[in-house]
């Protein structure tokens, strides 16, 4: 993987790919806590063979997409490259209810896919497109959330960069414009190509965050063969004046479950989630106070990847947030009590902003152990972060219209342009010195605002560096073309050396 004249962690790979040839050795310690947690996981992945083992092996066999999950266990060991001490241990209980919940939601996905053979099982989902979360599920007792495309593409991509070029290619050869979200181009060529699991009693479509999301649920709705309805959200969420128009669509929604699966809304389960989602989201609160310090053991890949992980797919309803919640919070109390530097290769505290390359989930701890950069946030982690009304059930339907209305990838590219800049005051907030801005090339969104940004760079004391990426794509922007242009900055602008100059460039085109 590296040039063998440069020794340093690249020497740990098999040339040519992102394959480890041993495990990492971190001290004997926490090598040993490191290898007890990935037995952990094993044990997770074994459990979620049981849950249908027959149609689970079916599934590898029918859908493309899910063969790439046999590179879970090395996409949560990229997840923690270079991690020691607090910050091994906060990143490791962060990646057990991921992996619990994900294994989870795949083995019930195959257990009801109608492919397989009908059974009642399938009408207990009720599926959520892109970036809905589960509160509002949880008011129908007996009914599963289930994210539609989140499998098919963005978890896949974390897994396995060759994923989605194929499903690209599918919605490009359908005439369909290849210069949009590509996470909208992928979920049309998921469902071109007819690779969605026929699972679910109806769908929840949704009109976030931009206009390729709404072209692509108006494709997928006719792929489905399921009754659709769109939760058609408010984009300007700052404005009072439509919060009626957002409770009655919350309304409307409970509705639309109730007629198509049977199910009536209960408003008591409905308030006992409330109050889970809250406690998720203060917690939440509570963790930023640490991260502001010098002593946080939370950054890196993991931070924002669990922040979006327990918006998406918890909401509330995953029992293991709040075990986890509970093991880290006692990590981040004692490292801070006791002072310990727990990221000490840090150069630079960072913000990263925008839409990142899913196809190289963890560039955050590459930029740690080659160039010392800590990123201490990202945008995911503010986004979604509304304590919901206690007090009453319209005021709990209303809230809950927020959370989605500022949810991931809506709070900064809805609601107006200046929330897409909000990056300068969060990198203040958090002690940065540096804000890492993902240029996604096909976020036209975001493009159109690089001028102003550019602009506003110029009166800042923090340094602003851009990385380009084409999200789902590798082909178009490569994971070495990333690094050479971190690489670029870093030693022109920074005037830095590297910490590690075996991660500056290496071969991993072909690996996962």
């Amino acid at each position: 993987m590296a040039d063998k004249r440069m020794k340093g962690r690249a020497d740990r790979f098999i040339p040519g790919s992102n394959i480890a040839k041993h495990r990492e050795w971190r001290g004997l310690k926490d090598t040993w806590y490191d290898y007890c947690q990935w037995m952990k996981i094993l044990g997770i992945m074994g459990k979620f063979i049981t849950i249908s083992p027959v149609r689970i092996v079916k599934g590898l066999f029918e859908y493309r997409w899910f063969g790439s999950y046999l590179a879970a266990f090395n996409m949560a060991d990229r997840c923690l490259e270079g991690l020691q001490g607090p910050a091994l241990r906060v990143a490791r209980e962060q990646l057990v209810p991921i992996m619990q919940t994900a294994t989870t939601q795949l083995g019930q996905m195959m257990k009801g896919d109608r492919r397989f053979g009908e059974n009642d099982y399938a009408n207990k989902m009720v599926m959520l497109e892109q970036t809905m979360s589960p509160e509002l599920i949880a008011g129908f007792p007996g009914l599963i959330g289930m994210p539609l495309e989140a499998y098919q593409g963005l978890e896949g991509c974390y897994m396995d960069q060759n994923l989605s070029p194929h499903y690209l290619d599918v919605m490009e050869n359908a005439g369909l414009p290849s210069d949009s979200c590509r996470l909208s181009n992928n979920a049309a060529g998921v469902a071109i190509e007819d690779d969605f699991p026929k699972i679910g009693a109806c769908v929840i479509a949704n009109n976030m965050p931009c206009d390729s999301s709404t072209m692509n649920s108006q494709l997928i709705d006719r792929r489905l063969g399921i009754p659709s309805m769109p939760a058609e959200i408010v984009m300007r969420w700052e404005d009072g004046n439509t919060d009626k128009y957002s409770l009655a669509m919350m309304k409307k929604t409970i509705a639309f479950i109730e007629e198509h699966t049977g199910v009536k809304f209960s408003e008591e389960a409905f308030m006992e989630n409330v109050k889970r989602h809250n406690r998720e989201v203060s917690c939440e609160m509570e963790k930023w106070e640490y991260m502001k310090t010098g002593y946080s053991a939370l950054g890196a890949t993991m931070g924002s990847l669990y922040h979006a992980f327990y918006y998406t797919f918890s909401g509330g309803t995953v029992p293991g947030i709040k075990t986890a919640d509970k093991k880290i919070m006692a990590v981040l109390e004692k490292a801070y009590n006791e002072k310990v530097n727990c990221f000490p290769k840090s150069r630079h505290r960072a913000i990263m902003w925008g839409g990142p390359a899913c196809y190289w989930l963890q560039f955050p701890n590459w930029l740690y152990n080659c160039w010392g950069i800590l990123l201490v946030a990202a945008m995911d982690n503010f986004s979604g972060n509304v304590i919901i009304p206690e007090d009453s059930l319209d005021n709990a339907l209303l809230g809950l219209a927020h959370s989605h209305q500022t949810g991931v990838m809506r709070r900064h590219l809805t609601g107006g342009w200046q929330h897409l800049v909000e990056f300068w005051e969060e990198a203040e907030k958090f002690n940065c010195d540096m804000v890492v801005l993902n240029n996604d090339i096909t976020c036209k969104g975001a493009l159109g605002l690089t001028g102003v940004i550019l602009d506003q760079a110029k009166e800042k004391n923090i340094k602003l560096m851009m990385v380009s990426n084409d999200m789902f794509d590798h082909r178009t922007i490569s994971r070495q073309d990333m690094r050479d242009e971190v690489n670029k900055f870093m030693t022109t602008v920074m005037q830095e050396e590297p910490l590690d100059a075996s991660l500056l460039e290496f071969d991993d085109n072909t690996g996962w």
